[in-house]
């Protein structure tokens, strides 16, 4: 293919909502993994149920992008806009939400302790604290404007990507909050705040996925954008097939 060919086509990609959501999904799944990374090594330097808490609901969502990912590669099996291919996104969905719902009340279950006063506190120093509240207020910006436009693409899979996102950043202010507090020098009303922080927001991300787990889809609207996703893929194959010439 050609660099003017590939240029098109990107282009194409681009101006077509769902794949251009989608690519956008595709593109944020090393930043989830530096997410967790980074959570790791704070973990390591600091560790705490409640930051391992964090670490494992950070590499629940990059899992789920990734199986999100290979559903929507899968789901070009069924023919373009067809119930089969519908019903088989809308099932990755609602997978994606029971995983974001199980990861949610492990959260939840890590927060009790601290409630209860039977952990301790993590201390932070001053800049290290305001790095991660930065981090924190900017994924769930980042989160709940993608969740917004995802759901005028019809597509559930682009659409669960985005609100993965936005159930992390909600868990994420938990850790926001607990860096703020351990710079203030409190122990045990942090640590109190901090458990009742996590279980209420933890519930909130349990909450979101309830809802995807149990969303119903309409019937009518999605075969629109399937069109427009079917006239994208014919392109494809005809780049395809002149960069086969060209060759």
């Amino acid at each position: 293919m050609s660099r003017e060919q590939a240029l098109r086509y990107a282009v194409a990609v681009w101006k077509d909502r769902s794949r251009h959501g989608f690519a956008l999904a595709v593109m944020s799944v090393p930043g989830s993994v530096i997410m967790a990374g980074w959570k790791i090594v704070l973990f390591c330097a600091a560790p705490s149920l409640l930051i391992a808490a964090t670490v494992v609901f950070n590499l629940g969502v990059a899992a789920a992008k990734i199986f999100a990912i290979d559903r929507h590669r899968r789901s070009f099996a069924y023919p373009p806009g067809s119930d089969a291919q519908r019903r088989f996104r809308q099932t990755g969905f609602r997978w994606i939400g029971l995983g974001v719902l199980v990861l949610s009340l492990l959260f939840v279950a890590a927060s009790v302790p601290l409630l209860l006063g039977r952990a301790h506190v993590t201390h932070f120093d001053k800049w290290p604290a305001i790095i991660i509240a930065a981090a924190t207020f900017a994924e769930l910006g980042v989160g709940i404007w993608g969740a917004i436009t995802a759901r005028k693409d019809h597509e559930p899979l682009v659409e669960a990507t985005k609100l993965v996102n936005i159930a992390a950043a909600v868990v994420l202010l938990v850790l926001t909050q607990m860096v703020l507090l351990s710079i203030s020098g409190s122990t045990t009303e942090a640590a109190s705040f901090n458990g009742a922080s996590g279980v209420f927001l933890g519930g909130v991300a349990a909450v979101i996925g309830a809802a995807m787990l149990l969303r119903r889809f309409p019937r009518t609207g999605a075969a629109d954008a399937s069109g427009d996703e079917a006239g994208l893929e014919g392109e494809r194959d005809q780049l395809r097939a002149v960069s086969r010439r060209d060759f």
